[in-house]
Formats: structure tokens, sequence, C-alpha cells
């Protein structure tokens, strides 16, 4: 019996390590942090004072998108620079959401410097999505589209991507002018001072986030034009940034609607990959053989686009079924209840 027990007592002994060690990384996670920027996690705490947050979230991303420019070798500045236009549409949905309390000139000023730097590293990364966007297209329906009808096509593609991602990469004054306007960014965020703490910081945000959002997606239903739905995804993308933020509030039921708002967002992103690849096939006629093979192209491709459409636009009326104040009012009761009522800022 001892020795049945051995076995049992390993699994145990071995499960406790695994804990402590898991804890360590934790610890050690911390640890390495910088001084003044304890936590970079995209959320909100319900412990801190408002205002804290905003600005600890905001050096967060400002921080990562900072280590991924200055860490990408050449070879791999096309996911750097993907990851940091990931780091700088949440940053403008974190203005988004404490807009009326950051002010007018706060947020206008940090919503541009992240625009524009957005715009800056956006060619290599939309020419890649292009080819991407073929592939899986391809790869989905196969019988339909064989590698001769699109070869000449992908060529294209390619040779585009490779373009943009080798003019991207000796441009070194891009890269330097985006890291010096992050670096600006960060140290200003000392100077965000919000005009209110608490929910009351974020309440206006949340609520024109949701508002839009649903006009935006009722707009799309009832007309789906391309510029409808690509509104439609930006502001569901707001949405899904807003929740993740927010989790505290109310840990479960957030963490699911994130989900719903994230799926939406991939839905109407790969609706939008393919309208613009739609559109370069309609610039591009020459990468055919005939007029038959890029018609047959593009009506396999509208067919997939009328699928993520449907699906898009059914998730979208359930995600947004509440009125926006009253799911504005569900997450301030979520907040009300587990938030500290009186969180000391940092500099009291």
């Amino acid at each position: 019996m001892a020795r049945s027990r051995k076995p049992q007592a390993a699994a145990a002994v071995a499960l406790a390590g695994a804990a402590a060690a898991g804890g360590r990384l934790v610890r050690d996670r911390r640890a390495r942090q910088a001084p003044g920027e304890p936590d970079r996690t995209y959320r909100l705490r319900a412990d801190e004072y408002v205002p804290d947050g905003i600005r600890r979230v905001a050096r967060g991303r400002l921080a990562d998108a900072q280590e991924r420019l200055d860490g990408a070798s050449r070879r791999g500045l096309d996911d750097a620079v993907h990851d940091t236009r990931k780091d700088l549409k949440r940053l403008r949905a974190v203005l988004r959401l404490g807009r009326d309390a950051l002010g007018d000139e706060t947020y206008e000023r940090e919503n541009t410097t992240f625009r524009m730097a957005g715009r800056r590293l956006a060619d290599a990364r939309d020419a890649q999505v292009l080819v991407a966007t073929l592939d899986a297209l391809c790869a989905r329906f196969p019988a339909d589209l064989p590698p001769a009808l699109t070869a000449a096509l992908r060529a294209r593609l390619a040779d585009e991507h490779r373009a943009a991602s080798a003019a991207l990469r000796d441009d070194d004054a891009a890269i330097a002018r985006t890291r010096e306007e992050l670096a600006e960014a960060r140290t200003r965020t000392a100077l965000w001072t919000l005009d209110d703490d608490g929910f009351a910081a974020l309440r206006p945000g949340l609520l024109r986030i949701y508002r839009r959002g649903r006009k935006r997606i009722r707009a799309a239903a009832a007309q789906p034009t391309d510029e409808h739905l690509h509104e439609a995804r930006k502001r569901v993308k707001d949405l899904w940034h807003a929740t993740q933020l927010l989790r505290p509030a109310a840990p479960k039921r957030l963490k699911a609607l994130s989900k719903r708002a994230h799926r939406l967002a991939d839905l109407l992103g790969d609706d939008h990959d393919l309208a613009v690849l739609a559109d370069h096939i309609a610039r591009h006629p020459q990468c055919f053989d005939d007029e038959s093979a890029r018609q047959a192209l593009l009506s396999v491709l509208q067919r997939r686009r009328r699928a993520l459409q449907r699906r898009a636009l059914a998730l979208g009326d359930e995600l947004y079924a509440q009125s926006p104040k009253r799911f504005v009012a569900a997450i301030e009761r979520g907040w009300a209840k587990r938030a500290d009522t009186h969180p000391a800022p940092l500099a009291g």
C-alpha cells in the first residue's frame, strides 16, 4: 500500500511545485515592471483611483509599443508593426472611454497623435492582409478557386507586400518618428487630468461608445454598404476594448460580452478585408487570363461576404439588444458593488 501512495504523493508535490512556480512567475513579472508602471494590464482595477487607472493603462500600451519597435529586427518588423498598431487602437479606445473627463484638448491632441502614428505604419500591414485574405478564400473554396486562377493576382499582392515592407524597413525616419512620438505621449500621460473620478469619469464615454455602435450596426443592417459595415466594425472594436477595460464591474458578464464583441469585430473585419480585395481585383483585370476567371473569383468572394454579413448582423442585433441607458446602468451597478468607494489617488 505504501508503494501505491508514492505516485500520489509525488503528484501532489509536483502540483504544489507547479503552483509555487506559477506564483513565482507572477511575482517575477511584477518585479520586472519598471518603477512607476506597476501594472500594464489593459484593465481598470476596482481598487484604484480611476484617473490613475486611465493613465496607467495608457502608459502600459505605450510602453509595450515602444519596446516592440525598439526590439524589432528588420526581418521581424512586420509583426512588431502589427502589434504596435493594435496597441494604438487600444489607446484610442481608452481615450474614448475617458473623453469627457479628459477634456476635448487632451482627447484631440492624443487621438490625433495615435491615429497618425497608426497610418504611418499602415501600408505594410495592409498589403500583408490582402495576401492572407486571398489565401484564406482559396483554402475555403478550393474547388471554385484552383491555384492557377489566382496565381498572377497572388504574385502581384506578394510583390506589393514585399515592396511596402521594404519601404518601411528602409524608412528609418518613419520608425524613429513613431518611437519619438510614443515616448513623448508616454511622458504626457502624467499631465492628463480628469474632471471626474469613479464611474462618473467613464459613464459618458461608455454611453457614447455603446450608442454609436448600436446606431452603426442598425445602419449596416438597413444598408449593408462597405462604408456602413466598416464604420460598424470600428465602433464594435470600441465596445470590445471598453468591456476589457471595465471587466471588474461584472467579471463573468463582461468577459462573455467581450468575447461576443471580439467575434463580431472579427466577422466584420474579415468582410472588410474581402471588400478591399474586391476593389483590388476590380482595378487589376490584367492579373487574370480572361474576364470569366476574374468574375469567378469575385462571385466566390461575394458569396463569402454575404455569409459573413448574415452572421455579423445577427450577432450585432444580439450584442446591442439593450438600450444604451440600460446597458450603462447595469455596468454602473456592478462597478458600484465591486469598486472601492473612495480609492486613494497615487498623489495622495
